[in-house]
C-alpha cells in the first residue's frame, strides 16, 4: 500500500497542490512520529511558501523547526523567509494588512450567507457562499489561511459574532481568531445544500466529500452524495458509496430521493453486469421507495420491470 507522504508528494510532483494539502494534513491528524510531522509541515511551508501565502508559511516552518531544530533544510527556508521579512519591512506589514482584511470578508461572508439562510434568503446567500470555494479550494486549505486572524474590538461586527455563538470561530490569542472543523462543516453542508437546490451537482458532491473529509463521524454528507452522483449519472461512484453504508437513512437525508438513487444506480451496473446481487439490491430499493411513495410511477415502471411474468409457455 503506498505511503500517504508519497501520495502527497505524488501531487505535488504533477502540480496537484491543493490536493497535495489536505493529504498531509490528513497525515498531521493521523501520525505521532516526529521525524514525519517535520517533514509534512515543512511541506506545507514549502507549498504555502510558493504560494506567496508567506504567514501561513512561516506557521508551517516554525512548527517543523520546533519538531526537527537540526534539519538544515528546515532552517535554511526559515532563514530565507526571515531575511525576505527584514529587507522588505513595509511591503511586508502592507500585505499582512491586507491579508488580515481578506480573512475577516471570508468570515463576513460565509457568515452573513449561513444568515440570509436562516432568514430563507437562498439567492442572496448562494453567491456569498460559493464566492469562498473559489478562494478556498478545499477545507484543508480553508482551516489553515482561517487561523490567527487579528479582529479588532471595533471589526467584531454581528457576523463575527454571529459566528462564535456558535463555536464556528474561536479565540486562540490576544484578539486573534481560527474558524473552527465545526464552522466550516457548516459551511460545506449549507453550501452543498444551496448546489443542490440549483443542479449543480459537481459542486454539491465537492462540499459534501469535503464535509465528510472534516468529521467523518457524520453520515449525512455520505448519503447526500449518493444521492448526487446518481443525478450526475455517475453510477459507480453512488454503488461504491452505497456500498459503505447502513441501510437505515439518517434524519435530514429524503429517504425517497436516497433509495430512488439506489435503485437508479444499481439499475445501471445490472445492465452491464447482470450480476443478481444487484438486481435484488434494485428489487429491494424499488420496493422501499413505494413503501414511501405508492404514486412514484417511474420506480413502479422500474420494479415491474424486473418483475414481469413469465410468458404463458414457460409457466
Amino acid at each position: 500500500m503506498p505511503h500517504p507522504i508519497a501520495d502527497a508528494e505524488t501531487l505535488e510532483t504533477e502540480g496537484k497542490l491543493a490536493e497535495a494539502i489536505q493529504v498531509y494534513d490528513d497525515i498531521l491528524n493521523t501520525t505521532d512520529g516526529t521525524s514525519t510531522l517535520a517533514l509534512v509541515n515543512f511541506r506545507l511551508g514549502a507549498i504555502y511558501h510558493e504560494w506567496r501565502e508567506l504567514f501561513t508559511a512561516q506557521r508551517f516552518f516554525a512548527q517543523a523547526h520546533q519538531l526537527d531544530p537540526s534539519n538544515a533544510d528546515i532552517r535554511d527556508a526559515i532563514a530565507e523567509l526571515n531575511r525576505h521579512f527584514s529587507e522588505n519591512r513595509e511591503a511586508v506589514a502592507d500585505e499582512m494588512s491586507r491579508k488580515n482584511s481578506d480573512q475577516i470578508v471570508s468570515l463576513f461572508r460565509i457568515a452573513t450567507g449561513i444568515k440570509l439562510l436562516t432568514m430563507e434568503k437562498p439567492v442572496q446567500a448562494y453567491p456569498l457562499l460559493k464566492s469562498r470555494t473559489k478562494i478556498f479550494p478545499n477545507a484543508a486549505m480553508a482551516k489553515h489561511l482561517l487561523t490567527d486572524i487579528q479582529i479588532t474590538e471595533d471589526e467584531r461586527n454581528s457576523a463575527i459574532n454571529f459566528l462564535l455563538e456558535r463555536d464556528w470561530l474561536v479565540n486562540t490569542g490576544a484578539s486573534l481568531y481560527t474558524i473552527t472543523e465545526k464552522g466550516l462543516y457548516n459551511f460545506y453542508i449549507e453550501l452543498a445544500q444551496l448546489h443542490v437546490a440549483n443542479a449543480a451537482w459537481t459542486e454539491a458532491v465537492m462540499c459534501y466529500g469535503q464535509a465528510y473529509w472534516l468529521d467523518p463521524g457524520q453520515a449525512y454528507p455520505r448519503y447526500q452524495l449518493v444521492i448526487c452522483h446518481a443525478e450526475m449519472e455517475a453510477w459507480d461512484a453512488a454503488v461504491e458509496t452505497i456500498a459503505e453504508l447502513p441501510a437505515g437513512v439518517p434524519d435530514g437525508v429524503d429517504p425517497i430521493a436516497y433509495h430512488t438513487a439506489v435503485a437508479q444506480s444499481y439499475h445501471h451496473i445490472y445492465q452491464t453486469t447482470q450480476d443478481d446481487a444487484a438486481k435484488q439490491s434494485v428489487v429491494e430499493a424499488c420496493e422501499t421507495v413505494l413503501r414511501l411513495d405508492k404514486k412514484a410511477k417511474e420506480i413502479s415502471k422500474l420494479l415491474a420491470s424486473y418483475q414481469r411474468k413469465k410468458a404463458w409457455w414457460r409457466r
